[in-house]
């Protein structure tokens, strides 16, 4: 990443500037009925739009890791590669990783109701974390897709989040350890006032492209 920093913050500060202007949209919805069911439908419309956007900056740093040219047009790919494949794979995951936590929320919310409502409550409580244990594992298994659909566009959706579980098979590990591992960065970026993330963003989008070409070059 040394000497490619100028591109890769412009890119984290656009990204985030363009989600979180749309985010605007949703302040402006009513507190009616009606108002909350546009709000929620704008706000899932700018997280699919927010993954597009993940798609491009996968592909910028796809370039740098295998030695091609990279620019800041990169952070747009996802709008030419088969954004409907992107949108898709979005929604199956989005579905996978939110119903194992669906009971712990069930659970807890009948509690309040219940006669027993602690034991309840703890039950739900429990359901909750191991739901939540389930979804992150089921998130890292799918969490090649984006690379995927960029070295293989021609591939359908199904057949790009398959690709991910096999290459994820027997690595979930190694890539969790990776994510723990940037926890002391991070919290280091966040106590400089967040200046610092913009680096240590940067450096950890580029660990998880070699990681995914790690996965590659192994299969």
């Amino acid at each position: 990443m040394i000497g490619k920093y100028r591109n890769a913050i412009s890119i984290l500060l656009v990204s985030d500037l363009i989600v979180s202007t749309l985010s605007l949209f949703t302040t402006t919805a009513s507190s009616s009925y009606i108002g909350q069911i546009i709000g929620f439908l704008i706000s899932f419309i700018i997280v699919l739009f927010g993954t597009i956007l993940t798609v491009g900056q996968c592909s910028f740093y796809l370039n740098i890791a295998c030695n091609g040219p990279y620019q800041f047009s990169d952070l747009f790919t996802g709008f030419k590669v088969h954004p409907d494949k992107t949108i898709i794979t979005q929604l199956i995951i989005q579905v996978l990783t939110t119903l194992p936590i669906l009971p712990g929320i069930g659970v807890m919310l009948y509690s309040f109701r219940a006669y027993n409502i602690i034991v309840v409550f703890l039950l739900g409580c429990f359901l909750l974390i191991l739901g939540t244990g389930i979804s992150w594992w089921i998130s890292l298994k799918y969490s090649q897709v984006y690379y995927l659909l960029l070295d293989f566009p021609d591939y359908s959706a199904k057949e790009l989040l398959k690709m991910s579980w096999k290459l994820m098979k027997g690595n979930v590990g190694r890539l969790l350890y990776i994510q723990v591992s940037f926890i002391p960065m991070t919290l280091a970026g966040l106590l400089s006032f967040g200046i610092g993330l913009l680096f240590v963003l940067p450096y950890q989008n580029m660990t998880y492209t070699l990681f995914y070409l790690d996965l590659i070059s192994e299969n």
